[in-house]
């Protein structure tokens, strides 16, 4: 295998999917990234786990084709340092030695055969549908921060995607807060990727939609959503992505990238009917003025609790915390209430959480009392809502 690649086209590659390298290794070649050549101008990078894999492809002059697997952090870290030239790789087909050049910089990689590297999961032909990448981006913004961080594996540990007579749905929550964006879904949707020479697949990409019956339950490990957002972030990337799934995994595709993931096991929480039906108590504010007031309060609330506390009473929320031995603070923030006066202790690591993540200027919050549910929604954002639970407060 020989070609030739741009240093930045190649370091942005690699940081792609490094991030689904294997930390703990079990095998070897788990710590490598595998590099193929697609044709005579296309390069394809490789990372996995084995539960999460990630793919990329770029431009690059193939001189001679061929595959290779190298140790993908230590590539990284060579590369990061090199000139902004171009890089040429060189490899040894007998003992998969990588040499890496740049201008007057030469390094030897020892590598790994690619036939030892995990297959991954194809879903070429298996059906599935796109939406556009800011709608799935926007959701999983919205709702990922809300799932828990204490059992990554439990089914509290991930992202519920749920699609249904054309509405997909974005859950998340940890037992104490819960997040959840519901979207309508009106693009077409190819029920497989086209394939080349395929008339059947291209026959049938061409004629499913979303009025057809589509039904999709997944809970997405949080891992995997935090790595798709980085490649919907990414410039100049595709307006949809592709979504299928085969085998206990779930597949995320667009021109350039490819996510496969192992999916959580597990029945989801019937959210729909932990939101309350009405409310006794209506709170309208600013988000940016909250949000700035929570910041400043915060300081002064205490490190293993995180509690400040709510007092609404006419036009004026009051936000305050108190820490024993360290200090007090308090802010008043203006607002339209409904309602007798009430207090409400809450997490105020959860209530920054939820007001960053808004894009309403203007936010409402509705509660039924001091211990119950309070339900933040922005006055622009019909689609999204929050759930926290208060706490007990001394």
């Amino acid at each position: 295998m020989h070609f030739a690649i741009q240093k930045e086209v190649l370091t942005k590659a690699l940081r792609d999917v490094s991030n689904a390298i294997a930390t703990r290794v079990v095998q070897p070649v788990l710590s490598n990234v595998l590099i193929e050549s697609l044709d005579g101008v296309t390069l394809k990078f490789t990372g996995t786990d084995l539960d999460l894999s990630i793919c990329t492809t770029c431009p690059g002059v193939v001189y001679k084709p061929g595959a290779i697997t190298v140790p993908g952090k230590k590539l990284l870290e060579v590369v990061s340092k090199l000139p902004n030239e171009l890089v040429v790789f060189q490899v040894d087909p007998e003992t998969f030695e990588a040499s890496v050049t740049c201008q007057k910089s030469k390094f030897s990689l020892s590598g790994l055969s690619p036939e030892d590297f995990p297959k991954i999961t194809n879903t070429s032909n298996k059906e599935g549908f796109v939406m556009p990448t800011d709608l799935l981006r926007r959701a999983i913004v919205q709702t990922s921060f809300a799932a828990a961080t204490y059992d990554l594996s439990s089914i509290l540990g991930g992202v519920y995607f749920l699609v249904q007579d054309g509405i997909f749905e974005s859950t998340a929550t940890d037992g104490s807060r819960l997040a959840h964006r519901r979207e309508e879904l009106t693009v077409t949707a190819p029920s497989a990727r086209k394939a080349d020479g395929d008339k059947e697949t291209e026959n049938k990409a061409g004629t499913a939609t979303l009025e057809k019956p589509l039904e999709l339950k997944a809970i997405v490990p949080a891992r995997a959503c935090t790595e798709l957002l980085k490649v919907l972030d990414a410039k100049g990337n595709a307006t949809q992505i592709r979504i299928a799934m085969i085998d206990g995994q779930i597949t995320f595709e667009t021109d350039n990238h490819f996510i496969c993931t192992r999916l959580i096991g597990g029945e989801y929480p019937r959210y729909q009917e932990l939101f309350p039906t009405d409310y006794t108590y209506l709170c309208r504010f600013k988000r940016a003025e909250l949000l700035a007031a929570v910041e400043r309060v915060a300081v002064m609330s205490d490190e293993r609790t995180n509690l400040v506390k709510f007092h609404f009473e006419g036009d004026t929320l009051q936000v305050s915390s108190n820490t024993p031995d360290v200090g007090r603070a308090q802010e008043e923030v203006s607002m339209n209430f409904e309602g007798q006066v009430l207090d409400v202790a809450v997490n105020v690591r959860y209530v920054l959480d939820v007001l960053q993540k808004f894009t309403s200027e203007e936010v409402r919050l509705e509660m039924t009392g001091a211990l119950k549910p309070l339900i933040f929604k922005g006055e622009s954002e019909d689609n999204y809502k929050y759930l926290l639970m208060p706490v007990q407060a001394r």
